[in-house]
């Protein structure tokens, strides 16, 4: 059975173990963690500018003016 909450403990004491075993670790593991969170947040930008410009029309309902 699946339990959240345990493997996010799991998961933190892994973490933890990995960046105190050696001094780079902690380092290695924090650039990680910034480029995943970094992309993520970019690419979530991304979408929802997407999904905005399919909501909201291009255009204020108005025709092109007449030249002349």
């Amino acid at each position: 059975m699946v339990n959240p909450v345990h493997d996010i403990t799991e998961m933190i004491r892994l973490f933890t173990e990995v960046a105190t075993a050696f001094p780079t670790s902690a380092i290695l593991l924090l650039f990680g963690a910034l480029l995943v969170g970094v992309s993520v947040l970019v690419f979530g930008i991304l979408t929802l500018g997407g999904l905005g410009s399919a909501i909201v029309p291009d255009t204020s309902g108005r025709g092109p003016q007449r030249q002349g």
